[in-house]
Parts: C-alpha cells; sequence; structure tokens
C-alpha cells in the first residue's frame, strides 16, 4: 500500500485576489462568464478566491476544500499524485488552469466546475462523481487517461478528443458514448475487480479511487484489451 501523506491545499496555495483581477486576466475568454455564479448578489458568502502565478509543480497529493472557491492557476497544474477537486454538498467551486493539467489519479465532484486551456493527461484513472452543480472537466486540448470512471452528472470534455477507456451512463451530452455503461444494476460482474465493487455488484467509486491510489488493479484480467478504442482520439459532443 502507498502512503498517503498530507496533500496541498490547492485553494490555499498562491495569493490571495479580487474578481476584479480575475476579470482583469479573463477579459473576454472563454471561460470568464463562470465568475458570474460567485458574484450575484445572493452568491456563495466567504468564497475564497486565489490566483497561483507560474502554475503549480506539486511534490505529491493535492486537493481542495469544502469551497465555496475560485482558483485561477495562470499556468500548468502538476500532481505527481493524486488530484482531488471538490466541494462539500451544494457549495460551488471553480478551478480555470491557463496550461495543462497532469496528474496520476485524478477525482472530481459535487460543485467543482475545472476549466483547462490545455490538455489533461492523467497517467492512471480519472473519477467524477455527483455533480450538485454539474460537475465538469473541461480541456481546450485533449484528455488522456487509462480509464475514466463518471457517475450521473459528472461530465467530461475535451475539444481535442478523448483518449480513454470510458465507464459512463449512457447519453451524457458531453461525452462519448461509453465502453461500459455505469447503469447501476451490478453492471459492474464481469469487467471490475471484486474488490472494488458493493454488495449490489457495482462499482464503488470510494473503493475503487482508493485502489487507483494504492496502485491496485481495478479492472479484471483481459478487460482493458476488449475496449481497443480506448487507445484512440474520440470527440466529446
Amino acid at each position: 500500500m502507498m502512503p498517503f501523506m498530507t496533500p496541498d491545499r490547492l485553494d490555499d496555495l498562491g495569493r490571495a485576489t479580487t474578481f476584479a483581477e480575475l476579470h482583469s486576466r479573463l477579459h473576454l475568454h472563454r471561460w470568464e462568464a463562470e465568475l458570474q455564479e460567485f458574484e450575484r448578489p445572493n452568491g456563495p458568502p466567504s468564497c475564497t478566491v486565489r490566483i497561483i502565478d507560474g502554475g503549480v509543480d506539486g511534490s505529491g497529493d493535492i486537493d481542495t476544500g469544502d469551497g465555496p472557491y475560485v482558483v485561477l492557476v495562470d499556468g500548468p497544474l502538476k500532481s505527481p499524485g493524486h488530484l482531488h477537486l471538490w466541494t462539500d454538498d451544494y457549495r460551488p467551486g471553480l478551478v480555470i488552469v491557463r496550461g495543462d493539467l497532469l496528474a496520476r489519479t485524478l477525482s472530481f465532484g459535487n460543485g467543482a466546475r475545472v476549466f483547462v486551456e490545455g490538455s489533461v493527461f492523467v497517467d492512471d484513472c480519472l473519477f467524477g462523481q455527483y455533480g450538485d452543480h454539474n460537475a465538469v472537466l473541461s480541456a481546450t486540448g485533449e484528455l488522456r487517461a487509462r480509464a475514466s470512471f463518471l457517475g450521473a452528472y459528472a461530465y467530461i470534455h475535451a475539444d481535442g478528443g478523448v483518449r480513454s477507456l470510458l465507464y459512463a451512463p449512457r447519453g451524457g451530452w458531453e461525452t462519448v458514448e461509453p465502453d461500459i455503461e455505469n447503469e447501476g444494476v451490478g453492471d459492474g460482474a464481469g469487467f471490475f475487480d471484486p474488490a472494488v465493487l458493493d454488495r449490489y455488484g457495482d462499482l464503488d467509486f470510494k473503493l475503487a479511487i482508493q485502489a487507483a491510489r494504492e496502485g491496485r488493479p481495478l479492472f479484471l484480467p483481459g478487460v482493458e484489451e476488449r475496449f481497443p478504442a480506448r487507445r484512440t482520439s474520440r470527440s466529446t459532443k
């Protein structure tokens, strides 16, 4: 088992800033409108607003707090371990990365919306869950991961296409058609190691994320090779 060190908090890095400075940095940018959610008169109170000049080159795991937060990473975001971009229930979070995003494993969910000006490169597995505020991971470039696991209302998008084995509900408007459907009806049997299944035979995301972080296999032997399209670039809708 790989030891887990206390992760760096992304929303503690860099320096405090203002929405006015973020608007000046993102003026007429395609993602500037994302700031409006946090600036409404009845918007989230006590929002953390930070900018990280030059990007982040982490030495271990990186995560976020419960939110609400807005973080502009003005450069690449790199983690050699697990990158966990999350919020507590119903709290919004926004991360804009003006460069590539690289991690060994990655999870995002709840109110976290992540926009990457470059490409997303995940060495192993990527996970998206819940989507209280429509959790999104979107890249201008390409998105690559060994495998991507999406629950309902969590979406991935990449203008440059997706190269990944995809486990997701069928019909998500941003995603390619899944290689393995996530329908929550015991559909994990025959695909995944029993250690990452719940008692109903469905993939347990918490167990799967833990296994991926520890370097343990999620798939049964030979399953990944059944989906050669995972190595090709597939367009997102």
